[in-house]
């Protein structure tokens, strides 16, 4: 029976941390930016690679909660889509990645984007919340130009976005 008992256990917190990362999704496509730092720990981490605002990674909830809160002082437009969550449990610790599809718009431009999200989550006071949010962009490209471009401004592992020559964002997204 603690087998079963276990499993069970399990599939609940497989379930509650879809939820969050669906959570975090609906409020960016909703524009309840202000809601998305009390998703975090209280020490959590989000590295936004390439589209932060040059910060780096950003420590904590309060910094996490106010950065994601401005989103709209650099998008004029954010729809983002998650596919194939997959998730993995190890007791009050989980991990887990995602694929992103979205769309941006920065005034008039619009872009096509796509990432892989690499999260953990950690169980504080019952709730799964996330532990460290690491989103690796596969490309992000004006959609005018498609994103199979010959320079697309993409390329996670290039080590100096800066020196690509392509259209970067005067004030890149987050």
């Amino acid at each position: 029976m603690a087998n079963l008992e276990q499993r069970v256990q399990r599939l609940e917190d497989i379930d509650a941390i879809k939820t969050l990362k669906n959570s975090y999704h609906l409020y960016i496509n909703d524009c309840q930016f202000d809601r998305l730092g009390a998703l975090f720990t209280e020490n959590a981490t989000v590295n936004m690679g390439y589209m932060s605002d040059g910060s780096g990674v950003w420590r904590g909830r309060a910094l996490i909660g106010s950065k994601l809160a401005e989103i709209p002082q650099h998008l004029s437009q954010i729809k983002q889509f998650l596919h194939n969550h997959s998730v993995e449990v190890d007791g009050d610790d989980a991990s887990g990645w995602a694929f992103l599809e979205a769309r941006y718009g920065v005034e008039a431009d619009s872009f096509n984007v796509a990432a892989k999200y690499e999260d953990t989550y950690k169980r504080v006071d019952g709730a799964w919340l996330f532990d460290t949010m690491n989103v690796k962009f596969y490309y992000t490209a004006p959609m005018l130009a498609g994103w199979a471009m010959r320079r697309r401004h993409q390329l996670a592992r290039v080590a100096d976005i800066a020196t690509l020559e392509s259209p970067l964002i005067p004030n890149p997204p987050i």
